[in-house]
């Protein structure tokens, strides 16, 4: 017997988040600044993306130095109040 949509249970997964990961890496004696936006539930995940993104970046490099500035969810209300006749959030 087959399912009918009624049948299927469907998981209610977290949403995904956007994180900001402000960071440097260190190949070699050549030192390079990314800000990149990840997504994940949690920051555990966000890590595991940054790990992925970092072999592709630097396949050829075999040792890389990594000091992360600053890891943190992005609001997804901005504060208008920074913006204040400037521009438009």
């Amino acid at each position: 017997m087959t399912n009918t949509w009624e049948d299927v249970a469907w998981e209610d997964t977290a949403p995904s988040k956007e994180w900001v990961v402000e960071y440097t890496a260190k190949v070699g004696s050549n030192t390079t600044h990314h800000l990149s936006v990840l997504v994940g539930n949690d920051m555990e995940a966000v890590q595991r993306k940054l790990m992925r993104e970092l072999r592709t970046t630097y396949q050829d490099a075999t040792e890389i130095e990594v000091t992360v500035i600053r890891m943190e969810e992005i609001e997804k209300e901005p504060n208008a109040a920074l913006f204040a006749g400037h521009f438009t959030p």
